[in-house]
């Protein structure tokens, strides 16, 4: 008898932790949609502020989106703020509507968690990202550091790629995944380095993000926002030192695509513009999306971007 007591015990309580577990999270997920239909933008601010230090980056980003929503005058459904990077045409949306959003403190406060929980939820956090690939980039010009400062002239780009070809490739394929959340991190952190006292970090961010966006648009072939699976980059981690003559016959992801070689020209005028607020000299050619989209290889591309 005690022993059957003791097992319906157990029972009662196990089923008891289980539907507590149950209720506190459809309440947290009431709680979430109630904010997202009544809260002041306020209250939804510092929801997704606390929400990005609990590390529940999903309500950071459905609360933030959602301020985003109303500022930007977009008509985006409490749907589609909870799922808001699982759609691309969203994230684009979002993304075009911050080029002419008029700034104000709200909109930048609302920016910041978005990018961050965003950054954090895929995986593209900078912060946890290995040194040896700010060390690399450096090396090949490009300074992402937070202070001012100017980079080498003269860099052997193809030199200094082929030494470290494998390294950046391998640590960077995953990070330069998910194209559409590229762009947002890259739009993001543009309008926050325009709009901020404080530039340097966000600039430096948005380099960084830019130019995983473009490294993305010209090696993925099949348009499916994600470059691991591409020949290209397979061969190179597999023999890193044959990067030239891998991008010599591997195909552009900008060749005949002119809607993707118009994102990557202004995300190339975006570098621009944030390297010169970071005080990084740099020397740029001139881009045409039309141009770009005659270049069959990846070879091609790089020589027009960077010389012979």
């Amino acid at each position: 008898m005690k022993g059957r007591s003791w097992l319906f015990l157990c029972l009662v309580t196990i089923v008891s932790v289980l539907l507590s577990a149950c209720a506190f999270n459809l309440f947290a997920n009431f709680e979430l949609r109630d904010l997202l239909t009544r809260g002041s933008v306020e209250q939804r601010l510092q929801a997704a502020s606390n929400a990005l230090s609990g590390s529940n980056y999903d309500a950071a980003i459905a609360l933030a989106g959602s301020v985003l929503n109303e500022l930007l005058g977009l008509d985006l459904t409490n749907e589609q703020l909870e799922r808001l990077l699982d759609s691309t045409s969203t994230v684009y949306e979002m993304a075009q509507a911050l080029e002419d959003a008029t700034p104000t403190d709200e909109l930048i406060d609302a920016l910041k968690i978005l990018v961050e929980a965003v950054a954090r939820k895929t995986n593209k956090d900078v912060t946890s990202l290995a040194e040896e690939i700010f060390e690399v980039l450096q090396e090949l010009g490009v300074d992402l550091g937070p202070s001012k400062s100017v980079s080498k002239q003269n860099t052997e780009f193809w030199d200094v790629l082929e030494a470290h070809a494998g390294t950046l490739i391998s640590l960077l394929a995953n990070t330069f995944n998910a194209r559409h959340v590229l762009k947002l991190l890259t739009s993001g952190y543009y309008f926050i380095a325009k709009n901020s006292t404080e530039k340097d970090l966000p600039a430096a961010l948005c380099v960084f993000y830019d130019t995983g966006y473009m490294f993305n648009l010209l090696i993925d072939v099949d348009d499916d926002g994600d470059i691991t699976d591409e020949q290209f980059v397979k061969d190179v981690i597999t023999d890193p030192a044959s990067i030239v003559e891998f991008s010599q016959r591997a195909e552009s992801g900008l060749y005949n695509d002119l809607e993707d070689c118009k994102e990557f020209v202004w995300a190339y005028d975006v570098l621009k513009e944030m390297l010169d607020v970071l005080s990084i000299e740099a020397t740029f050619t001139t881009l045409d999306a039309t141009s770009l989209s005659q270049k069959e290889t990846i070879y091609e591309v790089f020589t027009l971007l960077f010389g012979e």
